[in-house]
Order: structure tokens, then C-alpha cells, then sequence
């Protein structure tokens, strides 16, 4: 994994966005360590762009990029998070 100390995992599905063109939404749960205020944007840009360049998404599908807390998860506990 690229970002051991930073992600706990990474989820994915493919749906369609708002005008039903294919998407691809990525779940990713985040070490409470990396969501601090001083790490979080600098994070996001850094899975984002790694994300990007696995070009997992292109060119037919857009990708839509959701980012959530360990803490947050533990406390929703949502099923397609798991």
C-alpha cells in the first residue's frame, strides 16, 4: 500500500453520476492521524492524484472521491464502507 500510515482501506464501486453517465465512487477511510487540520488537505490531494494515476477511472468512467475518518467509520459502521 502507498500510504500505509495515512489509509486504512479503499473501496470501490461503479454506479452512474447525476446525468447517468458511468461513474466510479471511491470509499476511503482514513487514519484519524491523517484527517488532522494540518494534514488533511495535503492527504487528500496526495490518494487523489495516486488514485488518478492508476487511471482506474478513465477514460469511460468519473470519478467521485469520498473520504471518511477510522473514527467516523467506527461510529456509522456502514456496510458498504466495509
Amino acid at each position: 500500500m502507498k500510504f500505509p500510515e495515512e489509509v486504512v482501506r479503499i473501496r470501490y464501486s461503479f454506479d452512474q453520476d447525476w446525468y447517468g453517465d458511468p461513474a466510479i465512487n471511491f470509499r476511503i477511510v482514513l487514519s484519524d492521524r491523517a484527517t488532522r487540520d494540518d494534514r488533511f488537505a495535503q492527504v487528500l490531494r496526495r490518494v487523489r492524484d495516486s488514485l488518478d494515476e492508476m487511471e482506474l477511472a478513465k477514460p469511460e468512467f468519473h470519478p467521485f472521491f469520498y473520504f471518511r475518518s477510522q473514527s467516523e467509520e467506527d461510529r456509522l459502521k456502514d456496510p458498504e464502507w466495509e
